[in-house]
């Protein structure tokens, strides 16, 4: 398995809105090959948001990162007012799971 976090840094006046664009993802990531899990996540100290991601494995998170579903959704989000002022990828690979 392979685990993605896309840490984005959003102000507090700009969580709600990010909350709704990724309010759409949830259920377009079941679609997703390969993708185990999607979460969005909010923290309530930061202004930061994770979107948190499941794979089968490496190949297929960057299958889909190369798909046009995935570009489409990435415009989307630019045209429709994305409030994140930064992003950071973090990656890796499960080694213990239960």
């Amino acid at each position: 398995m392979y685990v993605v976090f896309n840490v984005l840094q959003v102000p507090q006046e700009g969580k709600a809105k990010m909350i709704e664009l990724f309010g759409k993802s949830a259920d377009n990531m079941k679609q997703v090959p390969g993708c185990l899990e999607f979460m969005f996540l909010d923290s309530n100290e930061e202004d930061k948001q994770i979107v948190y991601t499941k794979w089968e494995n490496k190949e297929a998170f960057v299958a889909w990162t190369q798909s046009e579903a995935f570009r489409r959704a990435h415009d989307e989000r630019r045209t429709s007012g994305s409030t994140a002022t930064g992003s950071k990828l973090e990656t890796y690979q499960v080694i213990h799971h239960t």
